[in-house]
């Protein structure tokens, strides 16, 4: 027996000693080194928060120059509207059949006008009014279009309708 124990006793002499070191010394290293890759993190953060507030705010600016495309005075929303619609039908063979049933919600700081407008002419032709409205014109963002056909019984043929539905925004004062 007293030959294992001194036969081991220098190998549990190491063990005991490596637990101890790595006790008092190495964890207590390891602990510091990551904290101080913590706060190395914290301090990179620190000093590039002026340019993350610069590019948000350019972001900011972004989105409210894209947003401003489909803001309107509500007051002159409908009269823009037609005047534009008018002169683009002068143009085509686009007639409109009815003209803006309006609805209005409100969202927070904007007020969402909702204009149903109803056209008839040829495929080709309301197509172009559509491209017009949200592209050329700028009239607001078109959130749903529909085609039907009606029978006209008096010059026994089909006619072809659009509903286009025209979102705008105003501000709340």
């Amino acid at each position: 027996m007293k030959n294992i124990f001194e036969k081991y006793l220098p190998h549990l002499i190491v063990v005991v000693t490596l637990i101890a070191v790595y006790q008092f010394g190495i964890s207590k290293t390891i602990n510091l080194y990551n904290e101080n890759q913590e706060l190395e993190q914290r301090l990179n953060k620190a000093l590039t928060a002026d340019e993350e507030i610069l590019k948000l705010n350019s972001e900011v600016r972004y989105l409210k120059k894209q947003l401003s495309e489909y803001t309107i005075d509500s007051v002159k929303n409908k009269e823009f509207i037609f005047h534009a619609l008018a002169e683009f039908c002068k143009s085509t063979h686009v007639q409109l059949r009815e003209f803006p049933v309006e609805s209005v919600a409100n969202k927070e700081n904007y007020i969402i006008e909702t204009n149903k407008i109803v056209a008839e002419g040829q495929y080709g032709d309301l197509l172009k009014l559509l491209h017009f409205i949200e592209f050329k014109g700028k009239i607001g963002r078109v959130s749903s279009v529909s085609f039907y056909t009606l029978r006209d019984h008096k010059k026994q043929k089909d006619i072809l309708l659009m509903n286009i539905y025209i979102q705008t925004l105003g501000e709340v004062l």
